[in-house]
């Protein structure tokens, strides 16, 4: 049978991304401990459309999808690419991939066990050679050394989020991100936490104070000091607790 979407188009002008978005579909993510975690994922998948073809059979991307899904790793997501590129005839394509990645948290004195909720994406590209970028949000304590400095004890204290995103040779795991981010900050999040860890949390970060530009700075010389990690972009928010506005840094560098 004949389809339109295979006929000639005259207009003769290529489309740099032709597919779908905001799937929402279930993903297995690999973790650091060997395992997998199946999550759920806002998915958007395209190919670069040559200038002759009047459209894109929209169907076969979630078919394709649907074979490539398990595990989630950056070679499985090559191999998505390279099927989308050979099942449409087209040069590029691109997919992104936003999900929610769980880290398991033990708190510092009771040990009460929870889960970190931490946005998570991937976005790769394969044209001329295969693109793949790792993100990861990582919620975290920050006090501010400024009122440490003008109250000499109790300082105002607040939440912040980092934001890192990766290009690596060999593979870099999201544990290890939330990780570097943590010990960059002036203390974790724990989603479960009873008194005792409370008081050791608020004491730990009141040792380790620091500037939205030190958060970021941290978290960059960490990122340096990784072998397989070639670029980097941070974005570090800390949501102010008694101004009426956030801070903000970034910092993005390759090498």
């Amino acid at each position: 049978m004949s389809r339109i979407q295979d006929s000639h188009d005259d207009r003769e002008i290529a489309l740099d991304r032709v597919g779908i978005t905001d799937l929402v579909y279930p993903v297995s993510v690999p973790d650091s401990r060997g395992g997998t975690q199946t999550t759920e994922a806002t998915i958007g998948l395209f190919v670069g459309l040559p200038p002759a073809a009047r459209g894109a059979h929209m169907s076969r991307f979630v078919e394709i999808l649907d074979a490539h899904r398990d595990p989630m790793t950056a070679e499985r997501v090559e191999l998505l690419l390279e099927e989308l590129r050979r099942a449409l005839g087209a040069t590029s394509a691109h997919v992104e991939f936003a999900f929610t990645f769980f880290v398991p948290k033990s708190a510092p004195v009771s040990a009460s066990t929870s889960l970190l909720a931490c946005p998570a994406s991937y976005a790769a590209s394969l044209e001329d050679s295969f693109d793949f970028v790792l993100t990861v949000e990582v919620p975290v304590v920050t006090v501010c050394p400024c009122s440490i400095e003008a109250t000499g004890g109790p300082a105002h204290s607040q939440r912040g989020y980092v934001t890192v995103s990766v290009r690596v040779n060999g593979r870099v795991w999201i544990e290890e991100l939330v990780q570097l981010v943590e010990d960059s900050a002036s203390a974790p999040i724990y989603p479960l936490m009873k008194g005792d860890d409370e008081r050791a949390v608020i004491e730990a970060a009141h040792e380790s104070p620091v500037f939205v530009e030190d958060l970021v700075r941290n978290v960059a010389e960490k990122l340096d000091s990784d072998v397989r990690i070639y670029w980097y972009r941070v974005e570090a928010e800390n949501l102010e607790s008694v101004h009426d506005h956030n801070v903000y840094a970034c910092v993005e560098r390759s090498r």
